[in-house]
């Protein structure tokens, strides 16, 4: 006898987050937030002089609070793989910068606010990897 499709397997997951998943998705849109947050408050205080990479700040810092948002209001790994290419693609960012130059801008490799900012990048950076594992132990 044939059995009815069950239409809502191919909706979203409805079953809860384990609290271990649930406790990295919200610490992780909390760190993207706080470094969107730096952002914005080194566009005040400084870049928004800067030709080119001052309106890159605050592009970072609109993209932070927006993926930071996403990843409270939707359980998409896609939402954790752009929260991951933000906290990698800021943080090589910064690293050409102090490197090399760019948009002929050259910052500082240490600070406090280049610390801060880094930090929380590279932590959201493990916690996108995390997450990304905790989704594949449950798919299991």
């Amino acid at each position: 006898m044939a059995q009815p499709i069950e239409l809502a397997t191919h909706r979203r997951s409805t079953e809860p987050m384990s609290g271990l998943a649930a406790g990295a998705r919200v610490s992780t849109a909390f760190l993207v937030a706080a470094a969107g947050a730096i952002h914005l408050y080194l566009w005040f205080d400084y870049f928004r002089r800067v030709h080119v990479v001052g309106p890159l700040f605050l592009v970072n810092a609109a993209g932070g609070i927006v993926l930071a948002a996403a990843l409270l209001a939707r359980r998409s790994m896609l939402v954790v793989l752009a929260a991951g290419a933000y906290a990698l693609g800021t943080l090589i960012a910064f690293v050409v910068s102090t490197r090399w130059g760019l948009f002929g801008y050259r910052e500082r490799f240490w600070g406090s606010w280049q610390e801060a900012a880094g930090a929380i990048e590279l932590t959201v950076a493990i916690l996108v990897v995390a997450l990304f594992a905790l989704g594949r132990l449950r798919t299991r």
